[in-house]
This record gives C-alpha cells, sequence and structure tokens, in this order.
C-alpha cells in the first residue's frame, strides 16, 4: 500500500466521520455533534430550498418539531468522494423515517423521505467538515398511523435507552 493510497483511505474516512456525524446528531438530538460535521461558517440547504442556514441557525430549524418527536432515524450510505488535496466534493444517499405524537392520541404522524446531499467538505486542523451542504430531495411521504400500546411503550423505552 503506497502512502498515497493510505493517505485517500484516511480521508474517506474523515469524511464519512463527518457526514456520520450529522446523523448521529440529528437523531439523538446531540447538537455538540454537529462541530464534527460542519464547518463554522457552513452553508446548509435542507427541504425548504429558500432558506440557508448556518450550523447555528440549523439546530433551531432541526428542534422544531421536538416537543412532538417520539423519533427518527437517518441513515446515510453509498457515499461517492472525489477529493482534491484539502477539499473534497461528497454526494451521499440519504434515507429518514421520523415518527411523531398528533393532537389525536391514537394517532401519529410518520414522516419518511428520501434524497442525495450533495456536500463540499474542506480538511482542516481538526479534520474534514462539511463547508456547503445542498439537500436534494427524491422522496418524501407523511401518513397518519395507529400504533398499539405495547409498540409505542416499546419505542419510548428503546429511545429512552438510546441516549449516550
Amino acid at each position: 500500500m503506497t502512502a498515497s493510497t493510505l493517505q485517500d483511505l484516511l480521508d474517506r474516512a474523515g469524511i464519512d466521520d463527518a457526514i456520520n456525524a450529522y446523523s448521529h446528531a440529528l437523531d439523538q438530538r446531540e447538537w455538540a455533534l454537529l462541530e464534527e460535521a460542519f464547518a463554522p461558517d457552513a452553508r446548509i440547504v435542507l427541504i425548504d430550498r429558500d432558506t440557508v442556514h448556518s450550523p447555528a441557525t440549523l439546530v433551531t430549524a432541526l428542534s422544531r418539531n421536538d416537543a412532538t418527536r417520539l423519533g427518527g432515524q437517518h441513515l446515510v450510505g453509498k457515499t461517492r468522494a472525489r477529493i482534491t488535496g484539502d477539499t473534497a466534493h461528497a454526494v451521499t444517499e440519504a434515507h429518514w423515517t421520523t415518527l411523531q405524537t398528533t393532537a389525536d392520541p391514537e394517532r401519529f404522524l410518520l414522516v419518511r423521505g428520501t434524497g442525495i446531499y450533495r456536500d463540499e467538505l474542506v480538511r482542516g486542523e481538526a479534520g474534514w467538515r462539511i463547508a456547503d451542504r445542498e439537500l436534494a430531495l427524491k422522496s418524501i411521504t407523511r401518513d397518519h398511523i395507529g400504533l398499539e400500546g405495547a409498540d409505542l411503550d416499546a419505542i419510548r423505552c428503546t429511545l429512552a435507552q438510546s441516549r449516550l
């Protein structure tokens, strides 16, 4: 294995770490992890294409549904990265699901979406960070569903135990 190949593998692992830090911060509501995902002056555009977020305003936007949020999972995979020195362009497939309570205690809102994160990353002293992120939305569905009491209890128990 040559030095350049080893560096390429290390760079790709660092890029994956930054992309995964966002998903983990979002799912676990561990907002401090966003510092491991984004550069301090990052530009972030998600579903609302007219709004450009910074890492600081992103927390406010993503916390809007916390009062009704039971949980969520944001899965990322199939990242393709093109690395040029201390910059990289990455494209990552994403799938997310969130579950929220509604005014009707018998009904819940299940949101499922898919998309592609298009990221521009920079390598700094702290490692790779996303400097620019845009979500290209592929699909989104919002369904009202019912849950059995035992299922709801199991979801709440799992969520309580998943906090690190």
